[in-house]
């Protein structure tokens, strides 16, 4: 055991000597970085002196050309998009005056088919709500074929009369009746056969007037909204290409000041940041090899305890082991909630563990401390055993 910590304390020795080795090259490095970026920032103010005056000069050039070119193709664009509108609003005239015989046309129909409809309220229009009647006798009546052929029957009868001395039989006075409710009968139909005829053919010009002003109407209104819709565009692309060569001019102008006077700062504020940093990098580099040199002796003593209780805890272990019954079950197979807790000076790793349910009766209840016979195998085959139920087992007499 006293080898053991005579080892550690050789092994922490070599640790402290590199690091304080260690501590004083990042020193001297520390102190190196800090002159020499004290002198790369002096360069660097006078460079960027140089730079952003060269920079302003060509900028302030840059703008005034931009701004003359934007000026001149403003000019241009205007006129000829007042061009392009005149022309446009030309066109939608000459459409309207072509357009507008049509819309009247379409009016008058529109005016005449509700007049007899019924529906315009102008009472005293001629003819008016005749259109929403029903077919009636009188109708009938009035039809030119119905008062005809009743005339032309009529006459007929009478002939008949005259001749035979204005006497009439029984038979041809039935027949006369038969006559008559038959050519009622039969012209009711054709009379009102033909009123619906007339009204369709009426009602149906009229709507075909209303459909022509419809049509007009709404070409004029397509192009209206055409011409509105131009312009709008017209003039909307217009002002936003405005405001796009404003914008640009303008942020391009902020952007390039700004730049500028932001390069101008930084420029100035260069050399003091370089000290700073190269001061702060030196002082960083100085704490950074104290630290190490700290934890490299702390590292060492860290390692010097640990391998002197990892000998501690194997020791304890090959006491363990050498008080464990002559033989016991060592098979990994029957064993549960395995830790590794030290290793034996024959290279044997040692186990906490608890054996399964079906084995602690006989090998026992609780933490347990032993190897594992498929381990054993590999150093003290010899030591190795096999139970009747097949599990292994170790003899601990043999791994002492």
């Amino acid at each position: 055991m006293s080898g053991f910590v005579t080892g550690a304390k050789i092994v922490g020795g070599v640790l402290l000597g590199s690091a304080i080795i260690s501590s004083s090259a990042a020193k001297s490095a520390a102190k190196t970085q800090a002159e020499a970026a004290r002198e790369a920032g002096t360069a660097s103010l006078e460079g960027l002196q140089l730079q952003l005056a060269a920079d302003k000069e060509a900028l302030d050039k840059t703008l005034a050309a931009q701004q003359a070119a934007a000026a001149s193709g403003n000019a241009a664009a205007a006129a000829a998009l007042d061009k392009q509108l005149a022309l446009q609003r030309e066109l939608y005239n000459r459409q309207v005056e072509l357009l507008s015989p049509y819309t009247k046309a379409g009016e008058t129909g529109q005016n005449r088919l509700m007049d007899l409809l019924g529906l315009s309220g102008n009472v005293n229009a001629p003819g008016y709500g005749s259109a929403a009647k029903s077919f009636s006798a009188e109708d009938m009546q009035q039809d030119p074929g119905y008062a005809f052929r009743l005339a032309e029957g009529q006459k007929a009868i009478e002939r008949s009369t005259a001749a035979r001395g204005g006497l009439q039989s029984g038979a041809a006075l039935k027949a006369a009746t038969r006559y008559g409710q038959d050519m009622g009968s039969q012209e009711y139909a054709n009379a009102f056969n033909r009123f619906m005829t007339q009204r369709q053919s009426q009602l149906g010009n009229l709507q075909s007037l209303q459909s022509v002003g419809q049509a007009s109407a709404a070409g004029q209104a397509t192009a209206a909204g055409s011409l509105s819709q131009a312009g709008s565009q017209a003039y909307g692309n217009y002002g936003a290409t405005q405001g796009q060569i404003a914008a640009q001019q303008g942020a391009g102008a902020t952007a390039a000041y700004a730049g500028s006077s932001q390069a101008r700062q930084s420029a100035y504020g260069a050399n003091t940041a370089n000290q700073i940093g190269a001061i702060t990098g030196a002082g960083n580099a100085m704490s950074a090899g104290q630290i190490g040199s700290a934890n490299a002796f702390n590292t060492a003593i860290g390692q010097g305890m640990n391998l002197f209780g990892m000998y501690n805890q194997n020791q304890l272990a090959q006491q363990y082991i050498s008080r464990l019954p002559p033989v016991a079950g060592s098979d990994v197979a029957i064993k549960e909630n395995i830790r590794k807790i030290g290793v034996l000076e024959n290279g044997l790793n040692v186990y906490e563990y608890e054996y399964k349910a079906p084995y602690k009766a006989t090998w026992g209840h609780g933490q347990q401390i032993g190897v594992m016979a498929q381990e054993v195998e590999q150093i003290i085959p010899e030591a190795v055993s096999v139970h009747p139920d097949g599990y292994k087992m170790v003899d601990y007499s043999m791994i002492h």
